[in-house]
């Protein structure tokens, strides 16, 4: 499985191998929007894709679906120049994504989330809080990961209707979209131990100030977050596909 060390997730041999793969076969891009690099693939494709993967292995399948959630979200709600500076590094696979909404007090019921938005400079703003429950919220694949935090303004108003969503670099990046190399202040404080999709980083995120930018409109971070979130569900059928079928697969293997 993967291993944490000083704040840095490891994953397991040859996934960095099988991942510089999946991205110069170009799968990272296949429905992504021809405009900023994507090959505008249907999804019904994707879907055959994505199956297959998940067949293969789920823990690396994880860390691919996210990315897409990303994309699917910044593609929909975020203004153009996020869509423009963010899109293209998602689609080559340089970057990652995820979405993080669960904190400790707050599961399902989102309401009830305590990260804070404080607004900042240059129309960005910091965000601090911790949410559990990340998948994919470090690791070693990329040179960047892409946050997508659920997070209150000061003044939104109580319960589900004051969340907003913001995009968090995990390294800050500069005016032409590189990566800096200076933290963003965002740190994986530890990984779930689990019984399965061991190979799957699933995170304890801290954001401390960390530089984040709106996606959508402000206190409307549910609506936004669910466009990522149906496509997950949708990838987690897929990925009950998969494992029935490569499970029946060794099976007729032994039977034969």
């Amino acid at each position: 499985g993967c291993s944490l060390d000083k704040g840095a997730v490891t994953t397991p041999t040859g996934f960095k191998e099988a991942y510089a793969a999946w991205t110069e076969g170009g799968w990272s891009s296949l429905t992504g929007d021809v405009n900023y690099g994507g090959q505008g693939m249907p999804k019904v494709l994707s879907a055959l894709i994505e199956e297959m993967t998940f067949g293969a292995n789920s823990s690396f399948a994880l860390y691919t679906i996210l990315t897409t959630g990303t994309t699917l979200a910044l593609s929909q709600h975020a203004n153009e120049e996020l869509r423009r500076t963010y899109l293209p590094k998602l689609y080559q696979g340089n970057w990652s994504g995820t979405v993080c909404l669960t904190e400790p007090q707050a599961g399902t019921d989102l309401s009830m989330i305590n990260t804070k938005a404080i607004p900042d400079s240059n129309g960005s703003y910091l965000i601090k809080g911790t949410k559990i429950f990340i998948t994919g919220g470090d690791h070693d694949l990329t040179e960047n990961i892409i946050h997508l935090v659920l997070a209150k303004l000061p003044d939104a108003p109580s319960g589900s209707s004051g969340i907003s969503m913001f995009l968090v670099p995990k390294i800050l990046i500069d005016e032409r979209g590189e990566v800096t190399g200076v933290s963003n202040n965002v740190t994986c404080g530890s990984i779930e131990h689990k019984m399965g999709i061991k190979a799957s980083a699933t995170c304890v995120m801290n954001f401390e100030n960390s530089k984040g930018y709106l996606v959508g409109e402000c206190n409307n971070g549910l609506a936004t977050m669910f466009t990522m979130m149906n496509y997950a569900r949708l990838s987690m059928g897929l990925q009950g596909n998969g494992l029935a079928e490569s499970s029946y697969q060794v099976a007729s293997d032994y039977a034969k």
